[in-house]
C-alpha cells in the first residue's frame, strides 16, 4: 500500500490515506506535492472494519479519513505512533475524541462547506415530492410546500440552512434541540419538544449527529399521518423495523441523503415512496472545493506546526 512520507529538516512524517476522501483530483496532487508520493485511493462505499484501518494505517503518524468514519478506542490503543487524523469533513461521532486526544492526536476537521448546498438538494426534492415531477408523488394531488408544517430536529448548521429556506418557502416551522435557539425563534421557528413537533409537522427533517437513534416505534407513532421524513443526517438514526412500519402505511414519504452511507443506502432504497438518489446532497463541484481546499489546508497547518515545534 502506498503510503507517504514527508522529510522535514531531519524529521520524517508518514502519511496516509484510511478511506475514500472525496476530494478533487488537484487536491490528491497538491497533498503529493506535501508528502513527495501519491495518496492511496479507495472505492466509493468502502466500509472497513477497525483491524482494515489498522493495517491500512500501518506506522503512519498521520490519517486522512472521511466523515463517519469509526475510530474506536481500540484503533487508537493500536496506533501509537499516530500524531494527527484529517477528517476530509465535519462529523466525528463515531470517533473516541476522549482517547484521540488522551494519546496527544491532533484532530482536524471541515466545517461549514456543505449545509447550504445540503439544505437547497433537500427543499429541491420536497417540491419534486410534493409536486409529483420525480418518481415518487407523496399525495394524489399535487402540493406546494407554502403554509406546510416543517419539523427540524436538531437545530445545528445544517439545520438552521434547511430553516432559513423553508421560511423563504413560507412554511410553518419548528424546531427541536438541547436549547432554545433565540436568534431563530425571533424568526418565526417556533421551539419544541420532539413529541409535539412529529405531531405537528407535515415534514420532519432529521439533522441529528451521526449514528444518534431519534427515530423509533414510539416516535413514528407520534408522526401525523401522511407525512414525509427526511433523514439528513449521517448513519443509522432511525429503527429499521419502525421505519418499515411507518412508510408501509398510506400517503408517507421519505427522503434519504446519500451521505447516510452505502449500508444504509442499501436498507431503505427499495422501500415504496422512498426517494434515495445516490448522490450525496452537499455534491457540488463548489463544495468539493471548499471541502478539498481546507482538507488540505489543516494539513499542511499541522506538518507546518511539526516543522516549527520539532524539538
Amino acid at each position: 500500500m502506498a503510503r507517504q512520507t514527508l522529510r522535514l529538516a531531519g524529521m520524517s512524517l508518514t502519511v496516509t490515506a484510511l478511506t475514500n476522501l472525496a476530494l478533487l483530483p488537484q487536491s490528491y496532487a497538491e497533498i503529493e506535492q506535501l508528502v513527495g508520493a501519491p495518496l492511496p485511493t479507495y472505492p466509493q462505499g468502502d466500509a472497513p472494519s477497525v483491524q482494515e484501518l489498522v493495517a491500512r494505517t500501518g506506522q503512519a503518524q498521520a490519517v486522512l479519513v472521511a466523515p463517519g468514519t469509526a475510530l474506536p478506542q481500540e484503533y487508537v490503543q493500536a496506533c501509537p505512533q499516530l500524531r494527527y487524523i484529517g477528517v476530509a469533513g465535519t462529523s466525528i461521532n463515531t470517533m473516541d475524541t476522549d482517547a484521540i486526544l488522551q494519546q496527544g492526536i491532533t484532530l482536524t476537521r471541515v466545517v461549514d462547506y456543505g449545509d447550504e448546498p445540503t439544505a437547497e438538494f433537500i427543499l429541491m426534492q420536497l417540491v419534486a415530492l410534493a409536486r409529483g415531477v420525480g418518481q415518487v408523488q407523496w399525495r394524489a394531488d399535487s402540493h406546494e410546500l407554502m403554509g406546510k408544517s416543517l419539523g427540524i430536529v436538531g437545530l445545528g448548521a445544517l439545520g438552521q440552512a434547511v430553516a432559513h429556506l423553508a421560511l423563504a418557502y413560507r412554511m410553518r416551522v419548528r424546531h427541536t434541540s438541547r436549547s432554545p435557539k433565540p436568534e431563530w425563534e425571533q424568526r418565526g421557528v417556533t421551539h419544541c419538544q420532539l413529541g409535539e413537533l412529529l405531531a405537528a409537522s407535515d415534514i420532519v427533517v432529521l439533522t441529528v449527529p451521526t449514528d444518534t437513534l431519534i427515530m423509533g416505534s414510539e416516535q413514528f407513532a407520534q408522526m401525523r399521518p401522511a407525512s414525509i421524513l427526511v433523514q439528513a443526517s449521517l448513519g443509522r438514526v432511525i429503527d429499521p423495523q419502525a421505519f418499515e412500519r411507518w412508510i408501509g402505511r398510506d400517503g408517507n414519504a421519505a427522503i434519504f441523503d446519500y451521505a447516510a452511507g452505502e449500508q444504509i443506502y442499501q436498507t431503505y432504497h427499495h422501500f415504496p415512496r422512498v426517494v434515495f438518489p445516490r448522490i450525496g446532497a452537499a455534491y457540488s463541484i463548489e463544495t468539493q472545493q471548499r471541502l478539498s481546499q481546507a482538507t488540505v489546508a489543516n494539513l499542511a497547518g499541522w506538518m507546518q506546526h511539526q516543522k516549527e515545534h520539532r524539538p
